[in-house]
């Protein structure tokens, strides 16, 4: 097999790694080329061009053109024999709830394998992505801020297969809320609304886009966060109720932070002090639901007295507004129809033989 090499120069100034500290600097991988058979060896650095390659390890490597690799687009045959053990333990972090150890272990990956994040559907930018993804359903916000904001990031849209890219704007738009840029936040959700026209400018709240719903409830809930920043409590309130709604069977932790924030803004309502029972009922509502879904004792201190079953009036059912009704001693109930002599009623045909026959079998 013979390879267009390098210069060392030129090479070291393309695959310099990306993240400072990375580790390591080559790793086993198999190639199908269109011609030449599937050779292994060892992948030194990758961009846009093609991947430096060496047969030996810790050889000199040279560059390895995409366009000699098989396959199209990002399916390109370039198999990395380290994936499934490099990234197995992060991923049992992850599938075990464990997400905060799980972005710790993702994020160490990216950074260590920095050399392979320019190939085609590589691990290291998989890696970099589950990190982000780790850092949201653990709640670090403000972590993940930074993060979406690197050169590298960008690799999750540009070097991963079109499922990661939907996802990675949603990383973004929780990067603005975690960086506390409200402002940049509340322009970026106009995307996702519906425009305001015709009857819908009565709303007091623009409609979202039909999406699913792990995204509505997502965009329900940075809403509402920017809702809440300029005072707008009600409808902050009203987007807390529809995240925790849409979320409460595809995010368990998005749907427990929209009921607790919804809660703090009920408890700060100041006709609770004054004992409103609407108020108080509404609060109970949520509060108890609350509770029978993650616990009352996960409850903050101050929610936790309101978490009983509210006191509601009982529903009037339709038989006893019938009975409610019916005319009494004193009054005089509807005569039912006169009959004539005999018993039979006036219309009828009380002459049996005067009735239709029956068809004979």
């Amino acid at each position: 097999m013979k390879l267009t090499a390098t210069s060392l120069s030129l090479a070291a100034f393309l695959f310099f790694p990306i993240f400072a500290g990375a580790q390591v600097r080559e790793t086993p991988v198999t190639l199908g080329l269109v011609e030449g058979g599937n050779p292994q060896g060892y992948v030194q650095g990758a961009n846009n061009e093609g991947i430096l390659f060496s047969t030996q390890q810790g050889a000199t490597g040279q560059m390895m053109a995409y366009d000699r690799i098989r396959g199209e687009g990002l399916d390109k045959l370039i198999r990395f024999e380290e994936r499934t053990e490099v990234l197995g333990p992060a991923r049992a972090l992850f599938s075990a709830g464990q997400f905060k150890e799980a972005a710790d272990a993702f994020g160490k990956i990216a950074r260590d394998y920095a050399i392979i994040l320019n190939a085609p559907q590589n691990f290291a930018t998989e890696a970099l992505f589950y990190q982000i993804e780790s850092l949201k359903r653990a709640g670090l916000y403000e972590a993940m801020a930074p993060i979406v904001k690197l050169p590298v990031a960008n690799t999750i849209n540009t070097k991963l297969v079109d499922a990661y890219k939907r996802p990675f704007e949603f990383h973004k738009l929780w990067g603005l809320f975690g960086g506390g840029d409200i402002e940049a936040l509340k322009t970026a959700l106009e995307i996702y609304q519906e425009p305001q026209t015709g009857a819908e400018k009565l709303l007091s709240s623009p409609n979202f886009k039909k999406l699913p719903p792990d995204e509505l409830a997502q965009l329900a809930f940075l809403r509402a966060k920017v809702y809440e920043k300029e005072g707008d409590t009600a409808n902050a309130l009203e987007d807390y109720y529809r995240c925790f709604t849409l979320g409460f069977g595809s995010d368990v932790l998005l749907s427990k932070l929209a009921m607790g924030a919804a809660m703090q803004i009920q408890r700060q309502d100041p006709r609770i002090a004054s004992e409103n029972k609407s108020a108080i009922v509404q609060l109970q509502s949520i509060a108890y639901f609350y509770s029978r879904r993650f616990g009352k004792d996960s409850m903050p201190p101050e929610f936790q007295e309101f978490a009983v079953m509210p006191d509601l009036p009982k529903p009037q059912l339709v038989e006893d507004a019938v009975d409610e009704e019916e005319p009494g001693d004193g009054e005089k109930k509807e005569e039912t129809p006169e009959t004539e002599e005999g018993g039979e009623k006036k219309g009828e045909e009380g002459d049996k033989d005067d009735k239709e026959e029956k068809p004979e079998d």
